[in-house]
């Protein structure tokens, strides 16, 4: 059997985690505080006008550092390639997705309830920050709606995970069936992406069915859904399903070679400006209803990352190292946490400094103290929320056959 799907847990694709959970908060606090930087509320063109020191690292490949567009999409590519093999053992549909439910809603849903408690205390920081730094059309339309209980309690519930966000929704049928609120609204609004994670599992036990029941007819289910789903981001956790069953042997010089090409050409790709063979590669993937060139690049970009780290070990090594694991053991808990933490500590420190220092002072003292605050919150979070998931998705409720536990993972 590939190596793959007996392994236990391949450890550094949870330091690849843990620093694009990173990226992510490094995007939003630039989003916030030096919105130009981040693109924030702009388009490709309103950066190519813009000017100052801030266009220009936007314009450039350094920008990747903070390019949480891009990680999310490795999110669902390594959803994807975990879940293979935590379904490859499930009996039965409803099993697996009961415990996909649990896994994901349970820290969903106290995320919100803990953003909703913080800005409770202040509501108001984030749209001051806003004014100041310029980022009113993100910062400053975010959290539209005030931190009451019963609408906190709806989020935590309901639009987190089960039916997501107008515009941003994982089963896009939805739309049409059940009232929805735009993101906008959300208290915390990084959850957006877990209903596309559910829906993603969806995917991915279907997958899973075809696999048991009918082996050789999985290639050709796969390469169905990419025809059908074209360049989405659904098709990623096909790909990422698909590249689990690959076997990997043993690189070569050519093989590392081709793994570091991969790898630099990823990180070129994961910009905020789409450049000229991925506009030329989009035109011609126009049939396939690709998403904005900017997304897609984002998304080409995602997959020769994640394809260079599968196939270069010095890479792995790098990853499996004691910073990229302790990220990676918290970086669900650090993804839902960090956005309230900001909006909150995060604008106030910028709030405190801007007005006397400038911007980018201000974007560092708000960065410093939000993970001050952040780190801890995240590690407690994780000991006794996301675990208490993880032991809560190994029972299986009376209604449903008992089931492994490796779908926790």
């Amino acid at each position: 059997m590939e190596r793959t799907l007996k392994s236990e847990r391949v450890a550094f694709l949870d330091g690849l985690r843990g620093l694009a959970a990173l990226q992510v908060v490094f995007l939003h606090y630039v989003s916030a505080f030096l919105p130009v930087l981040a693109m924030a509320g702009l388009g490709p063109a309103d950066l190519l006008a813009s000017h100052g020191w801030q266009a220009a690292i936007a314009r450039s490949p350094a920008v990747f550092l903070i390019n949480g567009y891009s990680a999310v999409y490795i999110f669902f590519l390594l959803s994807g390639y975990v879940l293979r093999r935590a379904f490859a053992r499930i009996d039965g549909f409803a099993s697996g997705l009961w415990r996909r439910l649990v896994r994901l809603g349970l820290p969903a849903s106290a995320a919100v309830l803990f953003a909703g408690a913080l800005l409770s205390l202040d509501d108001q920081a984030h749209l001051h920050a806003a004014a100041l730094s310029g980022s009113t059309h993100w910062l400053g339309i975010l959290l539209a709606t005030p931190p009451a209980p019963g609408p906190v309690l709806r989020d935590a519930i309901l639009n987190s995970v089960l039916t997501g966000y107008a515009g941003a929704n994982g089963f896009p049928f939805l739309r049409h069936l059940i009232p929805m609120p735009d993101l906008l609204h959300a208290f915390d609004p990084p959850t957006w992406t877990l209903n596309v994670e559910l829906s993603g599992s969806v995917l991915c036990l279907g997958l899973s069915y075809v696999e048991r029941r009918r082996r050789v007819l999985l290639p050709y289910v796969i390469a169905a859904l990419a025809l059908w789903l074209g360049a989405s981001q659904w098709f990623l956790f096909a790909l990422g399903y698909a590249l689990a069953g690959l076997r990997r042997p043993s690189p070569g010089r050519l093989r590392q070679g081709l793994a570091i090409l991969a790898l630099a050409a990823g990180i070129l790709l994961c910009r905020l400006i789409p450049p000229a063979p991925i506009l030329l590669l989009h035109s011609l993937l126009r049939h396939q209803h690709p998403p904005d060139p900017f997304h897609f690049s984002n998304q080409v970009g995602a997959i020769l990352i994640f394809l260079g780290v599968l196939h270069l070990p010095r890479a792995q090594h790098l990853l499996e190292r004691r910073l990229p694991q302790f990220l990676g053991r918290i970086s669900f808990s650090l993804y839902l946490v960090h956005f309230p933490v900001m909006a909150t500590i995060g604008c106030g420190v910028f709030n405190l400094i801007a007005p006397r220092s400038g911007a980018v002072p201000g974007c560092l003292a708000a960065l410093i103290a939000g993970l001050a605050a952040t780190l801890p919150v995240a590690v407690l979070f994780e000991r006794h929320v996301d675990r208490l998931a993880v032991r809560l998705s190994r029972r299986s409720p009376p209604f449903l056959a008992p089931v492994p536990s490796e779908l926790s993972s």
